[in-house]
């Protein structure tokens, strides 16, 4: 819900934003691609500031109770605003409380979802959001302009405070542990999570170390017992695969809420010992340096920064070329937002076939649609071309959520929140810089340049992303068949 409503009052002013300051206040374009690059401004400040205050505290209702009254205050903002700098505060204010909304709503979904489900999750998040996406602008520019210059804003500020309400009475969701699971021959650690009971996990897959539960519950509040109970668990190796044995025999099985949907690949099974211990903390820092994530970073930015550059010229577009009104640009938007209600058919197949490959061919996708985008001259030769802007850019984004979660959880790492605002702050980066490149280069240029460079830039990144991920990968591919050839030499 919160997701939903921040992207409902961000669609909102896209129509109508662009006409304001043109024609109302008598900006630029320039003008115009500054002040939605503020919102990222906002976003970007706010968001590692709730996310290290939600991992630090493990509470996600508070900071999204802030989150969703700073956005009411902000719309507010935009209603009383008679000139173009307190236009530029209340963007500001819209942003930082985006950084509520993004950072602790996937956090939360990862603290309920396991890895294995969560390309669904994500998905249908992403459907919610282009639903708001799409209902935001139409509502926007009708508003606007049928019901006054207040109007839009007043209902974004009702909306806020609909959800704050329903923010009041959701309950916290519990807590989870990461399972990290060790590897005798490499002493490499992954990672999966469990749901706690009172306190204690209760997981029991397959070839496990049994550990007593005291020693669990100490782990968990002591991390110097940790390496304690992992050297116990290799000495006692044998003992477990008997008692795998037994159970198997016995037909039982692994239980607990998270266990049991993510046993299937990211537990621990076949040839290792694992044992449950708190997740290990970790910087932001050192999650931005994983490799998978950078090169999910990378792809977020150069995604973001083309649709975010669309958003402030194509209205300004539309106008001198059609006579569009914020009503019909509403609209028109409508077919670049359609297609990501297929998120979540994107995100399980992503989960299916695997999440970088997804994302390639949406880079593919979308870079043959914004290249084709600077051709259309009427209302109906923009569809497709929008269409396929639209599901290019769901194609990219969606397994790109699931794929940073999965490295958190083979790290075995307590660091959701801080993984998904590095998401929310390049995301934020990109759409500082998307609009302001598209707003210098509309000014000077026009539409047509604006697209072609922006079509260049996906077609230079995507092999330097996409081949980075694939030359990492069979490195290490290639370290661990030396190493294996070494050993039985």
């Amino acid at each position: 819900m919160a997701l939903f409503t921040d992207m409902v009052v961000y669609g909102v002013v896209v129509p109508i934003l662009p006409d304001i300051v043109k024609n109302r206040l008598g900006g630029t374009p320039r003008e115009v691609g500054l002040l939605f690059a503020c919102y990222a401004i906002g976003l970007l400040a706010s968001t590692p500031v709730f996310a290290i205050l939600s991992d630090k505290y493990q509470n996600r209702r508070i900071p999204m109770m802030v989150g969703m009254l700073g956005l009411a205050v902000a719309t507010v903002g935009f209603s009383l605003a008679s000139n173009y700098w307190v236009l530029i505060l209340a963007r500001i204010g819209q942003g930082s409380a985006g950084g509520a909304s993004w950072t602790i709503g996937l956090g939360l979904l990862a603290d309920v979802y396991p890895p294995d489900n969560l390309g669904v999750v994500m998905g249908a998040t992403m459907t919610a959001n282009a639903v708001g996406f799409m209902v935001g602008p139409m509502v926007g520019g009708y508003l606007y302009e049928y019901h006054g210059y207040s109007a839009p804003f007043i209902f974004c500020a009702g909306l806020a405070i609909l959800d704050f309400l329903c923010i009041v009475f959701i309950a916290e969701p519990e807590k989870k542990v990461a399972t990290v699971k060790v590897d005798q021959d490499e002493g490499t650690a992954s990672g999966a999570i469990e749901q706690e009971v009172d306190g204690l996990t209760v997981h029991e897959p397959s070839t496990t170390t049994v550990v007593a539960v005291e020693r669990t519950a100490a782990a968990i509040t002591d991390p110097q017992h940790a390496q304690e109970i992992l050297d116990d668990g290799l000495h006692h190796q044998d003992h477990v695969e008997k008692n795998d044995t037994q159970r198997q025999a016995d037909g039982s099985s692994s239980y607990g809420a998270m266990s049991s949907s993510a046993s299937s690949s990211h537990s621990p099974a076949n040839d290792g010992s694992s044992s449950e211990i708190a997740g290990n903390d970790v910087s932001m820092f050192e999650i931005a340096s994983n490799w998978t994530i950078t090169c999910c970073l990378l792809a977020t930015f150069v995604a973001a920064s083309v649709f975010s550059g669309l958003e402030p010229i194509l209205p300004l577009y539309l106008e001198e070329l059609l006579g569009a009104g914020p009503t019909q640009t509403g609209l028109i938007f409508l077919a670049a937002i359609f297609p990501t209600l297929f998120s979540s058919a994107i995100g399980y197949y992503a989960d299916k076939v695997g999440h970088f490959y997804v994302s390639l061919l949406g880079m593919a996708i979308f870079a043959v649609a914004t290249f084709s985008l600077s051709m259309p001259k009427t209302f109906l030769t923009f569809i497709l071309p929008l269409a396929l802007f639209g599901l290019g850019s769901s194609t990219i984004l969606t397994p790109l959520l699931p794929a940073m979660a999965d490295v958190v959880n083979k790290k075995g790492w307590n660091g959701y929140a801080k993984t998904y605002a590095l998401y929310n702050m390049t995301y934020s980066l990109s759409m500082a810089v998307g609009p302001i490149l598209a707003g210098f280069i509309f000014e000077d240029f026009g539409f047509w340049w604006t697209m072609v460079m922006f079509g260049i830039m996906i077609v230079v990144a995507t092999p330097i992303i996409f081949m980075a991920q694939i030359a990492h990968v069979f490195g290490k591919w290639r370290g661990a068949s030396r190493t294996s050839d070494v050993t039985n030499a």
